[in-house]
């Protein structure tokens, strides 16, 4: 884990649409691990894309 906080981006159509289907179909996964797959998949991007700015030496966004 890195010393600096990381701002999660925000859930995707296809995040929203996955988690919900998870919720309300009856086969669904239990709700703790649909939320922490969707706070693991956000958690993901957000150091996926510092890396790739930080890779290519371009300066961070001011959103990051």
């Amino acid at each position: 884990m890195s010393s600096t906080p990381e701002r999660m981006p925000l859930p995707s159509l296809a995040e929203i649409r996955r988690v919900l289907a998870r919720l309300f179909i009856p086969a669904a996964s239990a709700i703790e691990h649909v939320l922490a797959w969707s706070a693991f998949r956000r958690l993901h991007q957000a150091r996926a894309r510092l890396s790739h700015y930080r890779r290519r030496g371009d300066p961070l966004p001011q959103d990051l």
